[in-house]
């Protein structure tokens, strides 16, 4: 929901109206926000769960349609390997609602905090540099309501933030307290989440709850396996944390990957939020940083290596349908050969073997240039990213909800773009609500309304009718009253 920069469940908008979502504009290739008229379900049916390359996941119905480079197609017409538009970057709310410290202070006891019921909360470390910043962010944002101590032991920094006054009579520590008001007070290491209050907060908040929460079980430095290359990522038993994180670096214009790692008998399985290419680190570094004496010195290692090296172009691309769909089109239109083309592009003559590789961002801007396609242009500069499938599977049943979104047709959902797909089509679109559905002590008992969404040859509107349980009947809701006289 970009006014508020908070996700919601489908489910729990149902029957809501008048709110903004984000959609994709196809004409100029960028996100818009545009208001939901009506939230509803669409019944209980067999769902199916689609896994793409940058770790995203969605489940939907066989029938629900996802944008491809040649169009919206049904899930069940979707292939393993097909690129499927996912939202290059998010939109943050302007002003911050949290301070500074109190940002950084939630993202070291979110990483390295322990915050269980009976137990004292403290923070974990093996740095005394970061053992100092963490107490001064709780003396900042607490006051003398909490007295820390730091004890350092044989490996480990432990920072303990006892209250300053007995517990007692009710009285809770205050940190404790303030974790709780956000639901995220008593949860082990694989339940833990980021709190929907940071998402509400602007990309520069963000940011700092990032550079705080990476100093915990970021990693930064150079790999040594077959080749050297940069490791930059974020390592969590709780795949929740994980997507919250690669949500959030979409904030600040990073499109990182989840992958997820089996630790076999050793533990839980770990999901790893990976920054990767030479450009998303820069502006890794550019945006969030580094935190703590050692990622400050494996972070400018990393930069001196990436001074010898070149981008990669090879994850952030136009698929290789547009040559054929776009530019070969264009070219006819301007009576433009392919030898030419290329000439142009300052690349030596390939004939069409060219046409077999996909676009990289500048390459397509480029050729758009040389063929003066402005749909190209438009795509090269867009907001979305094209992201490949790599699994589609069937997963059971549940209950199935949209949204209606006028004219573009569709919304960001689990960092997917999909489609209303049921109204596209059709002629009529009527939806049945009946509060005590939802709200069983609601003052509307047996009352259904009758929701005409669309109607292409007439006027929309409510119209209320009376349920008869009993028989599952509805009849006149006036004609209801004066028999009930």
């Amino acid at each position: 929901l970009p006014d508020s920069g908070t996700y919601q469940r489908l489910s729990s908008l149902v029957g809501l109206d008048s709110f903004n979502i984000l959609a994709l504009n196809t004409e100029t290739w960028k996100l818009e926000k545009r208001p939901v008229s009506h939230a509803f379900s669409t019944g209980c049916k067999p769902v199916f769960k689609i896994k793409t390359r940058l770790g995203r996941s969605i489940r939907a119905t066989a029938n629900h349609r996802f944008l491809t480079i040649r169009g919206w197609k049904y899930l069940d017409e979707l292939e393993l390997g097909m690129h499927v538009a996912v939202p290059r970057l998010l939109p943050s709310p302007a002003e911050n609602t949290m301070s500074d410290a109190e940002l950084g202070l939630l993202g070291h006891l979110i990483g390295d905090g322990c915050t269980l019921a009976r137990q004292p909360i403290h923070y974990t470390t093996n740095e005394m540099s970061l053992a100092t910043i963490v107490t001064e962010l709780a003396l900042s944002v607490f006051g003398d309501a909490i007295r820390p101590r730091i004890s350092a032991e044989r490996n480990w920094i432990q920072v303990y933030l006892p209250s300053s006054t007995p517990l007692t009579h009710g009285k809770r520590n205050p940190i404790a307290a303030w974790l709780d008001s956000m639901e995220i007070f008593d949860l082990r290491s694989y339940e833990k989440y980021v709190p929907s209050k940071v998402f509400q907060q602007s990309a520069s908040g963000i940011a700092i709850f990032l550079r705080h929460l990476w100093s915990t079980d970021g990693a930064i430095g150079l790999s040594n396996g077959k080749s050297i290359r940069p490791g930059i990522y974020y390592a969590s038993s709780s795949e929740r944390l994980a997507q919250d994180v690669q949500s959030l670096l979409l904030r600040l214009h990073i499109n990182a990957t989840i992958f997820r790692s089996s630790q076999g008998t050793k533990g839980k399985d770990m999901f790893n939020v990976i920054v990767s290419g030479r450009n998303e680190i820069l502006h890794f570094f550019n945006v969030i940083g580094p935190l703590g004496e050692k990622k400050v010195k494996q972070a400018q290692e990393v930069l001196t290596f990436l001074q010898t090296t070149r981008a990669d172009t090879n994850r952030d691309i136009l698929p290789r349908e547009l040559w054929y769909d776009i530019v070969v089109p264009a070219m006819q239109n301007i009576g433009l050969t392919t030898r030419r083309m290329q000439a142009s592009l300052g690349s030596r003559y390939c004939g069409s073997s060219l046409y077999r590789a996909n676009l990289s961002r500048p390459r397509a801007s480029a050729v758009a240039e040389v063929v003066a396609s402005q749909q190209l242009a438009a795509m090269a500069e867009s907001e979305v990213y094209w992201d490949s499938i790599i699994s589609i599977e069937p997963d059971g049943e549940a209950e199935v909800y949209d949204l209606t979104v006028d004219e573009l047709h569709n919304f960001v959902c689990q960092d997917i773009i999909v489609h209303n797909s049921l109204e596209q089509d059709a002629d009529i679109v009527l939806f049945i609500y009946r509060d005590e559905v939802y709200n069983p002590e609601t003052d509307r008992p047996n009352i259904a309304d009758i929701i005409v969404a669309k109607h292409r040859n007439g006027p929309v509107g409510t119209i209320s009718l009376y349920f008869q349980p009993s028989q599952t009947r509805y009849r006149d809701l006036e004609l209801q009253r004066v028999n009930d006289l």
